[in-house]
């Protein structure tokens, strides 16, 4: 099942959280195919789960995720066919769309190292907590890789100028400098990470689920649009939302 008999993926819910952790300490929580999987599942079953008003991951040991398991990549036997391999190419860029498009807040708590795909996914939720020792960074090129679809989250979060940099020389940033470049929404001692993270899911997940599923696509939305487009999309939005029937009290 995984190192230990334990699963590579923690899942819990307390007060209307689903708390996603990912283990596999001895890789670095790296993403194997094994653990994707699981994260894939446990994502659509909290964006369908009425009691489930905001999910929160992390993960255990020193990092947070060391990215794809490129020792399993390396191992794996080569597809003959041009389509299978380019379908196997894409099956773990799912994880950049499911945070995005989850109809629910996703808060990330760095509580280490998050490398590659792993900065990527952290950048990819609603909101980063990470722990005063946690770094960042896209060193693929180090290893003669280019961080491709890693590089499109991270595009849209900096700079062109600070985008390029980080992507051509492959340096880690400290917590404090990746909030500066706005990478991180909060910078918080590591002893208290997981207890803010945790406050503020539990925060988030008590707020009234329509209004937060459209502040969410909403959001997203007017990103991709000219000025006066947004605005329009966003007062229809505004009036849906005034339209909708209130919460009952027993919903996150």
């Amino acid at each position: 099942m995984g190192q230990h008999d334990e699963p590579k993926l923690l899942t819990s819910t307390q007060d209307g959280v689903r708390v996603l952790t990912l283990n596999r300490p001895r890789a670095r929580n790296a993403l194997d195919s094994e653990l994707l999987q699981s994260l894939f599942q446990a994502l659509d079953e909290a964006a369908t789960d009425p009691d489930v008003g905001a999910v929160l991951l992390t993960g255990t040991g020193p990092a947070f995720c060391a990215g794809f398991d490129m020792k399993e990549a390396m191992s794996r036997p080569r597809p003959e066919q041009f389509w299978d391999r380019y379908t196997g190419s894409r099956s773990g860029d799912r994880i950049y769309n499911i945070l995005p498009l989850l109809p629910k807040p996703v808060i990330t708590a760095v509580n280490g190292f998050a490398v590659g795909a792993g900065a990527a996914i952290a950048i990819s939720s609603d909101i980063v907590l990470a722990a005063d020792s946690a770094k960042l960074g896209y060193p693929e090129v180090n290893h003669g890789i280019v961080a491709a679809t890693a590089a499109v989250s991270l595009s849209r979060t900096v700079g062109r100028l600070q985008a390029l940099e980080l992507l051509l020389t492959g340096r880690m940033l400290e917590a404090t400098e990746a909030q500066a470049l706005g990478l991180v929404t909060r910078v918080v001692p590591a002893a208290e990470l997981a207890d803010q993270a945790l406050a503020l899911a539990t925060e988030l997940a008590a707020k009234p689920p329509v209004a937060m599923r459209m502040t969410k696509e909403m959001f997203r939305h007017v990103q991709e649009m000219d000025y006066d487009r947004a605005l329009e999309y966003a007062r229809d939005v505004g009036q849906l939302t005034r339209e909708a029937p209130a919460p009952r009290p027993s919903e996150h």
